[in-house]
């Protein structure tokens, strides 16, 4: 199909000019054949110019009509006035008020050009055929001036009432189904379905104008009021449809406009062969600002994302709310994948600066998943499934944005699975802890244990924290999950306490956990209930778990500490603290990573970055715990360099409560030779 420069199609071009110019044409015609012969100043003509004045008023009073796509269509009550003209008066008259009504209310409302040059050869084109026809059928001369309306008339009047709405109707799907290949049957017949009903009450009364006009001209404004009425029903049922099509927080469209939309999209893209984008937004930690600051805040900031949003976006696409702090983006007509991704970056920048709601400064986030049609999927499921696909994708990185791919489907295929597992998984006991030792550096006694987290499936056997983990995060299962895992924690700590194992234990922390005001409060009754002195406790928090959200992480590890718990750094040098916010966390442990420690003996950099750890961790006044201990090695050269403790594979690996209190029982004093050899191995 080739387009005008402006990108319209020559065809709907061609359309609207031939039926503006022969609009033109005709008026001109019937006007120059009919005009002397109209009796200006008869009492008939009189009924004419009143009804020409309603028309007038009623094109720019429109009744709103409610579609099934969720948009409305406007029906003026003119229709009647002009079906009324079309059988009392003059066609040229006809035409004439016809016309002048549309370019006014054109005018009024400030449309293009070339949308009110159609609007004109349209109606003027449409009171003609309905004139056409009411001559044909009446026996009335199609350029009479005026017409005596009688009992005869009555029939062929509807059938005038008929061509003028299957006419103007006819039009409108002609220039629509140019525009998008859809078919101008199917798009007739919808139009006809929603405006049919208030059509042929407008239609009816025309004749029943006709009639009133005949027999007491002053009757006629009293016509005005069924009138009302009608359009006073119609604004409710389009007000209904609009509740019931819309998100009451945001105003947008909701899921079911959406998918209504997306239909109507898509259909017209397999038409004209264009491509369709699917966008899923997703906001992140929306979660945690409804659980600090209330779900006023989280609403107005809702909000506040919707209208970001909506500034982002060019006109014609469509922006709705599915539920929660998710979104979706129907960009219709897209030419390339890599315009939906320019577009979803700008809006993933719009939503970076921080939003004011209810007087809080809030730092806003989004995830950003993409599906096109027809490259990821044919209907409208298929596209929204494959876009939450790579949402969830974007959802890893946290303020990313992903374009679907077939290689991540089926990998997130069994995440989902497992989504679906590790709800019941904390119910059914398939959580468990191993426990790895730590010992002292200067002489190899074991001086704590770190809690690791397994996850034991009934069909996949044992996964990896590093694949449930980030799962467990994304979903909020996280916070059930570490909190069983400290009561779990301290529970075996009291075990190996009462077999006179006197040791510490430490426990890994998420960052939902840490954002948490009443973890403290939560854990000094935990401790109280297991009797474990809160000194033996220590809580590990890595850099990137302060940094998601400092000011809170900062607070709930202040109220640990006053309650008596350690805190220790885990993965030290890999995350982006500043040395200011080190001084505000005052740690009482430091972790060196163990890809540095692992490293050590063959990479300079990782040696020097574990000795300046080391100096940095007693200049603060802190231990230093080294992971990654593998070989005698690196035992003897993190002990020379004054680590406080060590632990790795080299010393255990981590295992289940049972084993470990074997292995402490295996597990021989150290000598006085490998206490001045810093140096301590296993049984």
């Amino acid at each position: 199909m080739t387009a005008h420069r402006d990108g319209r199609p020559r065809s709907v071009t061609a359309f609207v000019a031939g039926a503006f110019g022969l609009a033109v044409t005709l008026l001109m015609i019937f006007g120059w054949l009919q005009t002397p012969r109209i009796p200006w100043a008869s009492w008939q003509m009189v009924s004419c110019y009143l009804f020409v004045a309603l028309l007038l008023v009623g094109e720019l009073r429109p009744l709103v009509v409610a579609r099934s796509d969720g948009d409305t269509d406007r029906v003026t009550v003119s229709t009647t006035f002009a079906v009324t003209l079309v059988v009392i008066g003059p066609v040229c008259l006809a035409m004439a008020a016809q016309v002048a009504s549309v370019a006014i209310d054109d005018l009024w409302r400030r449309r293009q050009p070339f949308r009110a040059a159609f609007n004109v050869g349209q109606y003027a084109l449409t009171v003609a055929a309905a004139r056409l026809i009411y001559s044909l059928a009446s026996g009335h001369p199609f350029l009479q001036p005026v017409s005596d309306f009688g009992p005869r008339d009555l029939l062929p009047s509807l059938l005038a009432g008929t061509t003028y709405l299957v006419v103007n109707n006819g039009a409108v799907a002609v220039i629509v189904a140019l525009d998008s290949g859809l078919r101008v049957l199917s798009l007739l017949r919808e139009d006809l379905r929603i405006q049919g009903i208030t059509s042929a009450i407008l239609i009816g009364l025309a004749p029943v104008a006709a009639v009133v006009a005949n027999f007491f001209l002053p009757m006629v404004p009293l016509l005005v009021l069924p009138l009302v009425g009608v359009q006073h029903n119609a604004w409710i049922a389009a007000r209904r449809q609009h509740d019931a099509l819309h998100d009451g927080l945001t105003g947008l469209p909701n899921r079911e406009l959406f998918r209504r939309r997306a239909e109507r999209a898509l259909a017209m893209c397999r038409g004209s062969g264009k491509r369709l984008a699917v966008m899923l937004v997703d906001l992140d930690h929306f979660k945690e600002v409804n659980d600090t600051l209330g779900h006023h805040v989280g609403d107005e900031l809702l909000r506040e994302v919707a209208q970001r949003v909506i500034g982002a976006l060019p006109e014609g696409v469509t922006l709705a709310r599915l539920g929660g702090d998710e979104f979706a983006i129907l960009l219709p007509g897209v030419d390339d994948l890599e315009t939906m991704t320019s577009l979803a970056q700008q809006i993933t920048t719009y939503l970076t600066e921080p939003a004011i709601a209810d007087g809080v400064r809030i730092a806003v986030q989004a995830s950003i998943g993409i599906a096109a049609y027809p490259d990821h999927g044919v209907t409208i499921d298929e596209l929204l499934q494959r876009a939450d696909i790579a949402l969830y994708q974007a959802k890893e990185n946290r303020g990313d944005v992903q374009v679907y791919r077939p290689e991540i489907d089926q990998h997130t295929v069994t995440r989902l699975n497992l989504l679906a597992d590790l709800h019941s998984a904390t119910k059914s006991g398939e959580f468990q802890l191993v426990y790895q030792p730590q010992v002292d550096a200067s002489d190899g006694s074991v001086v704590a244990v770190e809690a690791l987290l397994r996850w034991h499936h009934p069909s996949r056997g044992v996964i990896s924290p590093d694949e449930f983990i980030p799962l467990a995060e994304n979903t909020g299962a996280i916070s059930a999950i570490s909190r069983q895992v400290m009561e779990m924690a301290l529970t075996d700590l009291a075990l190996l306490h009462s077999t006179q194992h006197d040791l510490s234990m430490s426990v890994n922390v998420s960052p939902r956990l840490l954002s948490d005001l009443a973890l403290a409060t939560w854990l000094r009754s935990l401790l109280a209930a297991t009797s474990i002195p809160p000194s033996l406790l220590t809580i590990e928090v890595t850099e990137s778990t302060i940094a998601s959200d400092p000011t809170r992480a900062m607070q709930v590890l202040q109220d640990l500490r006053e309650a008596g718990v350690r805190v220790a750094i885990d993965d030290f040098g890999t995350g982006y603290s500043s040395m200011s916010q080190l001084g505000q966390l005052q740690p009482d442990e430091i972790k060196v990573d163990k890809s540095f420690v692992m490293q050590m003996s063959t990479d300079e950099t990782s040696a020097a970055i574990v000795r300046s750890t080391i100096d940095l961790g007693h200049g603060l006044g802190v231990w230093v715990v080294a992971e990654g201990v593998e070989n005698r090695e690196t035992y003897t050269a993190l002990a020379d360099l004054g680590c406080d403790r060590l632990q790795g594979y080299h010393i255990a690996r981590p295992m289940p409560l049972p084993a470990l209190l074997i292995w402490l029982a295996s597990w021989r004093q150290p000598t006085q030779a490998s206490r001045k050899a810093g140096r301590r191995v296993p049984a």
